[in-house]
C-alpha cells in the first residue's frame, strides 16, 4: 500500500500498451475463421514449411468455412528487410485485409513488420512458447545472409490486433522452447522492479511518438508491468517443472496452459510496460560479441537466464540468488558460461561482453553505477555461483 501511495505522489506522464485481443486454448485454431472474419474477407498466411505442414489443414478449412479467401506465402526463415519487402509486396499486390503469421518469433516479427506499417490488420499465431514476440509492437531485424546477425529493432505504432494461441499445437514443440520462454519471462520480475526503482523513474516501450520504425520519448511505466512480471514468476516457480514434463509427453495440462500464458501474454505485457534492464542488455547486446564462440548457439531465453543470474548478483541477496539458480536448473536453463556452450572463454572475451553491454540504452535506467570492470567481476562471480550450486543441483535435461 505504501508503494502505491509513493507512486501516486510522483505521478507523471505514463503509458500502457497491449494487443487488441489475446485468445488461448486447446483447438482454438479450428475457430480461426470465426475469430478473424471481423477484419475482412481476404488473408495472407505467412508460415515456413514445417509449420505449414502442421497447421495447413485446420487453418485453411476454418477460413474457407467462414468465407475468407487466403493466399499462402512461404516464410524463408529470417526477419530481414529483404524478406519484409518480399512479403509486403505479396500483401499489397493481393489487396489483403489481414496478415496472419504462424510460427516462431522471426515469422511473427516479419508479420508485424509487413502488416502494421502498411495499415493491414495483424494476427499472430505462435506455435512455440519461447518468445513474447506475439503480443509486442516491435520486430527484431536480422541480416539476410549468414550468420544472420541482429542489425536493427523496428518499433511499430501499435501492437498486433489479435493473438491466437493453440496449446494443442504448442505442446507438440520440443520442450527446449518452453524452457527458453521461461528463461525470458522469469527475468522480467527483477528487471521491472529495478526499472521502477531507477533514478529516472523508469521507462517502457510505450513511446510518445513513432516514426519510420523508431520510437521517440519513451514514457514512464505504470506498476502494471511489474505486477504482470510478478504473476509470471509465481506461475513459473509453481508450474515450470510440471509444465515441462507435460510437454515431454505431449499432454496439455493446467500447468502447461499456465506456463504458456506466462511465457506469452504476461511476459509480453511485462517487458513492454515495465522495461528491460541489465539481464536483457547483457543477453541482447553483450553476448552478441561471442556469437561465433557459442556452438551450438543458445536460444535468447537461455542467454537471458544466465544474464538474469548476473543481474541478481548485482542486486539480490544470496538466498534469492540460490533460489533462482535451483529453479533455473530444475527446468533445464543454463546458469554457467560452460552451459552456454562457452567452453573456451578468455578474460578479454568477458571484457568485450561487458564493454558492449554498457552501451545498451537500458543501462541508463538502472539505479546503480556500473563500470566495465565491475560488470566483468559480476559475470565471473555469477559463473562461479552457478558452478558451485550445480554440484548439488545439476541442470536438468530438456528431454
Amino acid at each position: 500500500m505504501e508503494r502505491s501511495l509513493e507512486f501516486a505522489e510522483s505521478f507523471s506522464i505514463r503509458g500502457f500498451m497491449a494487443p487488441g485481443r489475446y485468445i488461448q486454448g486447446r483447438g482454438i485454431l479450428s475457430h480461426l475463421g470465426k475469430l478473424v472474419r471481423r477484419f475482412g474477407r481476404k488473408a495472407l498466411l505467412l508460415a515456413d514449411d514445417v509449420v505449414w505442414r502442421i497447421v495447413k489443414g485446420v487453418v485453411t478449412r476454418s477460413l474457407s468455412d467462414h468465407g475468407i479467401e487466403y493466399i499462402y506465402v512461404n516464410f524463408r526463415g529470417e526477419c530481414s528487410y529483404e524478406e519484409i519487402r518480399r512479403v509486403a509486396k505479396n500483401a499489397l499486390d493481393n489487396h489483403v485485409d489481414m496478415v496472419i503469421g504462424l510460427g516462431g518469433g522471426k515469422a511473427i516479427d516479419t508479420t508485424k513488420a509487413v502488416a502494421i506499417p502498411n495499415d493491414i490488420v495483424t494476427v499472430t499465431v505462435p506455435t512455440i512458447a519461447s518468445t513474447d514476440a506475439p503480443t509486442s509492437s516491435i520486430s527484431i531485424i536480422y541480416s539476410e545472409d549468414p550468420p544472420n546477425r541482429m542489425i536493427d529493432i523496428m518499433v511499430h505504432p501499435r501492437n498486433p490486433d489479435m493473438v491466437i494461441v493453440d496449446t494443442d499445437v504448442m505442446v507438440k514443440a520440443p520442450p527446449r522452447y518452453l524452457a527458453s520462454g521461461m528463461g525470458d519471462a522469469s527475468s522480467h520480475y527483477w528487471e521491472t522492479k529495478t526499472i521502477l526503482q531507477g533514478v529516472k523513474g523508469g521507462f517502457n516501450f510505450v513511446f510518445m511518438d513513432v516514426e519510420a520504425g523508431k520510437g521517440r520519448d519513451p514514457l514512464k511505466p505504470f506498476e502494471l508491468g511489474h505486477i504482470f512480471a510478478k504473476r509470471a514468476w509465481e506461475i513459473l516457480q509453481a508450474h515450470g517443472v510440471s509444465a515441462l514434463e507435460a510437454n515431454r509427453v505431449k499432454s496439455v495440462t493446467p500447468s502447461f496452459e499456465l506456463v504458456v500464458y506466462a511465457n506469452t501474454l504476461l511476459s509480453g505485457l511485462a517487458f513492454e510496460n515495465g522495461g528491460t534492464a541489465l539481464a536483457h542488455a547483457l543477453a541482447g547486446m553483450g553476448f552478441a560479441t561471442l556469437e561465433d564462440k557459442m556452438r551450438p548457439p543458445p536460444t535468447h531465453g537461455e542467454l537471458v537466464a544466465f544474464s538474469t543470474l548476473v543481474e541478481l548478483v548485482a542486486e539480490a541477496d544470496m538466498h534469492t540468488i540460490k533460489e533462482y539458480v535451483r529453479w533455473a536448473h530444475s527446468v533445464g536453463l543454463p546458469q554457467t558460461l560452460k552451459e552456454l556452450n562457452l567452453t573456451e572463454i578468455s578474460d578479454e572475451d568477458i571484457y568485450r561482453v561487458a564493454e558492449r553491454t554498457l552501451r545498451s540504452f537500458e543501462i541508463q535506467y538502472i539505479p546503480y553505477e556500473l563500470s566495465v570492470e565491475t560488470l566483468v567481476d559480476l559475470i565471473k562471480y555469477a559463473d562461479h555461483i552457478g558452478n558451485v550450486i550445480s554440484q548439488t543441483c545439476p541442470r536438468a535435461s530438456y528431454d
